[in-house]
């Protein structure tokens, strides 16, 4: 598992989108053109399939308007690559995510729908998420429910089994999610507990394994921002229960944090999670990953900023002793252009061992082009000189 350390320019504009959509009326988007070359586009042992040059787009947008007690918005975001090598398979992902609120501070009730799909050598996967979230609030404590049903697909190969399966696995997920929380002017803690159950289309898998399963799943977790830091952390305690008997029941923690510190001219970005996948690999339940990242950003100047990275990450495979593990690290420059427009430069190193056993690695070079647009953004400068008065000749 390669993990993307955001050296230089991304697209992640719908996760900044996503706060947006509560404005009055706003738009943004980004398109970024990318080209390079990558030794080992699969990741495989040896030379693999062999190195190969690539080009890509990613483009993202997020756009809402609000209402008197009400507003609504959609955000989504696509990324394609295309290999010059035959033998190596073009990625692509996407995902739409539309959402509608109505209430206010006190009382209020949102519903999100997500729709995602990824296509890459390794994965193919597809998800239909529909939530329903309440929230009420007295004082400074918050109450809130989450209702959420999820239909999925999955397709996976690796280094052992490294072909599809015939047809992907498909399953309904129905989730449950009641809590309480405190919040404070810079700060927000609470608990819930994750109350769910996943029913197969199938009865038994390709292999003769039956994956249904039940889980409970408490949660801690704490937000802090305040000028130049902002930070989240959650823990929990997964116990989930399955219907195979050769499947061992899950008993584990998992958590998510991530801090981002800004001290001009600089910016550290740190984030660490451990959480519970699906699988299709026949002799686990789930697989346990895990992610630990390092980001600093040095705005060099006004139109100039360079970035360096390290990440870590492990598979595990549960019930069994096979697990894969990933170091990547790289550096990235970017630099603004102007009217909307920014140059990336990235080079990136990934290298790690396979559930095989094997080695594999791979060097990554890429530049790309970046073209932001928001529309409805207002100009200070313009601003400002609407606010001045209005000279008045004698």
């Amino acid at each position: 598992m390669r993990i993307g350390l955001g050296i230089g320019i991304c697209a992640g504009i719908v996760v900044a989108g996503a706060q947006s959509v509560h404005a009055e009326d706003d738009f943004i988007a980004s398109l970024r053109l990318r080209g390079g070359y990558d030794t080992n586009p699969q990741f495989s042992n040896g030379n693999g399939i062999g190195g190969s040059a690539f080009i890509g787009t990613d483009t993202a947008l997020a756009a809402g308007t609000k209402e008197n007690d009400y507003s609504y918005g959609v955000a989504a975001e696509a990324s394609t690559t295309q290999y010059a090598n035959p033998l190596a398979v073009p990625a692509l992902s996407g995902k739409v995510i539309l959402r509608g609120t109505y209430g206010d501070e006190t009382a209020s009730v949102a519903a999100t729908t997500t729709i995602a799909d990824t296509n890459t050598y390794n994965l193919r996967s597809s998800d239909l998420i529909q939530s329903l979230k309440s929230e009420v609030k007295f004082g400074a404590i918050k109450l809130f429910t989450t209702v959420e049903g999820a239909r999925s697909s999955l397709n996976q190969t690796n280094a052992i089994f490294q072909d599809f399966l015939p047809t992907p696995q498909v399953y309904l997920r129905g989730t449950l999610i009641p809590g309480i929380a405190y919040a404070g002017d810079k700060f927000e803690i609470g608990a819930s507990v994750n109350l769910s159950v996943r029913r197969y289309q199938k009865e038994l898998d390709d292999f003769g394994y039956r994956r249904d399963n039940e889980r409970i799943q408490p949660f801690l977790f704490a937000k802090y921002q305040d000028k130049g830091i902002t930070f989240f952390g959650s823990i929990s305690n997964l116990r989930a229960t399955f219907h195979d008997v050769d499947f061992t029941n899950v008993n584990t923690v998992l958590y998510d944090t991530s801090l981002s510190w800004r001290i001009e001219p600089f910016t550290l970005d740190l984030a660490a999670w451990r959480r519970a996948n699906e699988t299709t690999f026949p002799i686990s339940p789930i697989t346990i990953d895990a992610a630990y990242t390092a980001k600093v950003s040095w705005q060099v100047e006004p139109k100039l900023s360079l970035t360096a990275g390290v990440g870590y990450a492990t598979t595990d495979y549960l019930d069994s002793r096979f697990s894969a593990q990933t170091w990547t690290y790289g550096v990235g420059a970017s630099h603004d252009l102007g009217n909307g427009y920014a140059l990336g430069l990235d080079l990136t190193r990934a290298q790690g061992s396979l559930i095989s056993g094997e080695r594999a690695g791979a060097f990554i070079v890429s530049s790309s082009l970046t073209k932001k647009f928001s529309p409805f953004a207002k100009d200070p400068a313009k601003e400002a000189s609407k606010e001045k008065p209005t000279a008045i000749r004698g």
